[in-house]
């Protein structure tokens, strides 16, 4: 079991390395196979938190601040709120739901046909929704990825801020899952565990991606979350 969750944390790093999002997609369906969805959750929070802290570490001189404090605004009440709701919510039909949209959003982006408007009420709104989904279900990279590629940013520029807001986030859900009894020392220190896998593929994909290509990288970008999209509806 051990020898997979590490090896399946080192094809998670690499992939939110690389484009930003898809670890928590990756890790969940493998976690939950485990120990189940209402310890997979936290355990996944912990490791993704140690993964964007690395992302974020690694491409520190890169972020942008004010962006990433403008996505934020609503991003941590949010959170907050779908953390809470994390112990209610059916999880498997709010997934499948999620990931049917992120499929449609990346068909259309790929056609040329959906573009978000950079503006700062994109992020701020793109904060809320992600925040809510992130807290609820776990997942938040490809929200956070559609708002942040409105900014045209390079890719390590891209990928260091998307993770440093994404590490605030992942603080807030491990403190409310705290209260709510869902988080203790075998959860956290599996999530160690698997963190540290993620994050030696977190530094092999952060090497590649320095001098590729925006528009190449964009379209990437967009089949990947088709592809990882697919790997969870299929999966739940």
């Amino acid at each position: 079991m051990y020898v997979i969750l590490v090896l399946i944390g080192l094809v998670a790093g690499f992939l939110s390395g690389s484009i930003g999002f898809g670890g928590g997609m990756i890790l969940l369906p493998v976690i939950t196979y485990f120990y189940g969805v209402e310890v997979a959750v936290p355990v996944s929070t912990i490791a993704q938190l140690m993964s964007n802290l690395s992302r974020t570490v690694m491409g520190f001189g890169q972020i942008k601040w004010k962006e990433v404090g403008r996505f934020l605004i609503l991003a941590v009440p949010f959170t907050i709120m779908g953390a809470y709701g994390f112990a209610v919510v059916p999880k498997k039909p709010m997934t499948i739901l999620l990931c049917i949209g992120l499929i449609i959003f990346s068909i259309l982006k790929l056609r040329g046909k959906m573009h978000l408007p950079s503006k700062p009420a994109t992020m701020i709104i793109g904060g809320g929704i992600t925040g809510f989904i992130n807290g609820l279900l776990g997942i938040s990279g490809p929200l956070s990825s559609a708002a942040y590629q409105t900014l045209e940013l390079a890719p390590v520029a891209y990928i260091a801020s998307e993770a440093t807001s994404a590490v605030v986030m992942h603080i807030v859900k491990a403190v409310v899952y705290g209260k709510l009894n869902l988080m203790n020392s075998h959860i956290f220190m599996n999530g160690l565990f698997i963190g540290a896998a993620m994050i030696v593929g977190n530094f092999i994909a952060m090497k590649l991606i320095r001098n590729i290509n925006k528009k190449r990288y964009k379209t990437i970008v967009a089949v990947m979350m088709i592809a990882v999209s697919l790997w969870l509806m299929i999966s739940v």
